[in-house]
């Protein structure tokens, strides 16, 4: 176990469990419309020069959201990518849906725009997936930008997610914004959809739109000291241990359950169905008390699980 946080450590820890690290929507949305403004022009310029295609690109919807509401459903015929970052795991996530897969490959391949093309409707063949990774690849570095306000991004990127991996590949929640981008080959139309959490948007291009938005200084003090007025009710449990579905058949009024020895010292403080910390119960005067020992670490808890199973 980790040392005793700072007050200023558990404060942070416990804004980024129950809300993650969010920013002023409006400065967030001003922020992701400069971004899109911005990529939408050279996104265009790709699929020109490079795939050498007569598909267009407009600029559809941008709009704040959560990172896990942007993931294809699972069963999905599209293809969907996480761009790692050195300040974030997670830092572009992207996805094509099964028309714009559809839209891209008959473009290359020479298909008449004024044919309506049918969707695919199976798992990408290995060209398409191929098709989509170059996409995803040429998307991510114009998004990625360059200098002192680069996102990071490292390449090259993992292979695009298609099928089953679809529905069993984890992602971490949080606030995120969604741009999404339509290819438009004649009367055909698809999405490419290009999702940033809010972290790493404001962090890096926070300041595109100084003039219309309030400084980030401000509105995360905002935002924080909103944050520390609101009420939670907090719950405080003790583990019991396991007990057989027999053994909990067979509870009488008035029974007794004994604690484990160490029961008292292993209570967890919870807010919002979230655990924050581990605690002790104790006593002062005639009234019980509840003592903060450390921040609750999920994956070390998950680890001790392992080992006690």
């Amino acid at each position: 176990m980790s040392g005793r946080p700072a007050p200023v450590q558990m404060r942070d820890l416990i804004v980024e469990r129950l809300t993650g690290e969010t920013g002023n929507p409006d400065h967030v949305l001003d922020t992701a419309r400069a971004c899109a403004a911005r990529c939408a022009p050279d996104i265009a310029r790709y699929f020109e020069e490079e795939l050498g295609t007569a598909i267009e690109i407009e600029l559809d919807d941008i709009e704040i959201c959560r990172m896990a509401d942007v993931r294809l459903p699972e069963g999905s015929f599209g293809a969907m990518m996480v761009a790692t970052a050195e300040i974030s795991p997670d830092a572009l996530f992207m996805t094509l849906d099964p028309d714009a897969i559809t839209i891209a490959v008959g473009a290359l391949f020479g298909a008449d725009s004024e044919q309506t093309l049918a969707p695919i409707a199976r798992v990408p063949s290995e060209i398409e997936i191929e098709i989509a990774a170059k996409i995803f690849d040429a998307v991510a570095k114009i998004f990625n930008g360059s200098g002192e306000r680069s996102f990071g991004v490292r390449f090259p990127l993992e292979e695009p997610i298609v099928g089953e991996e679809i529905g069993i590949h984890a992602m971490r929640d949080g606030p995120a914004t969604r741009i999404v981008f339509e290819l438009v080959f004649g009367e055909n139309r698809g999405k490419l959809t290009v999702a940033l959490p809010q972290r790493v948007l404001i962090q890096l291009r926070g300041d595109a739109t100084a003039s219309t938005s309030a400084p980030a200084g401000v509105w995360r003090a905002k935002f924080n000291e909103e944050v520390m007025r609101s009420k939670l009710p907090l719950t405080a449990a003790i583990p019991i241990g396991e007990m057989t579905l027999r053994e909990i058949a067979g509870f009488q009024a008035g029974q007794v359950i004994a604690f484990p020895e160490q029961a008292q010292s292993q209570a967890r403080l919870t807010a919002r169905d979230k655990v924050l910390f581990i605690c002790e119960l104790g006593k002062l005067g005639q009234n019980y008390t509840v003592r903060i020992l450390q921040p609750f670490d999920a994956h070390e808890d998950f680890v001790e699980g392992l080992i006690s199973a």
